[in-house]
């Protein structure tokens, strides 16, 4: 499995100075029939941090 490296989503509880912590991620299609852009994505491992 390829590891990432790199997490530009400041709200992530994964993210630790702009690197993804989390072990592994799950991306799904954001509701579109048929994904063509990374804009119909989302990652579901996203979890809020708690502030």
């Amino acid at each position: 499995m390829s590891k990432v490296t790199k997490c530009m989503c400041e709200e992530c509880h994964h993210n630790n100075n702009f690197k993804c912590t989390a072990d592994g991620i799950e991306v799904r299609s954001s509701g579109d029939v048929r994904v063509q852009t990374a804009d119909g994505t989302a990652c579901n491992t996203f979890k809020t941090q708690q502030r």
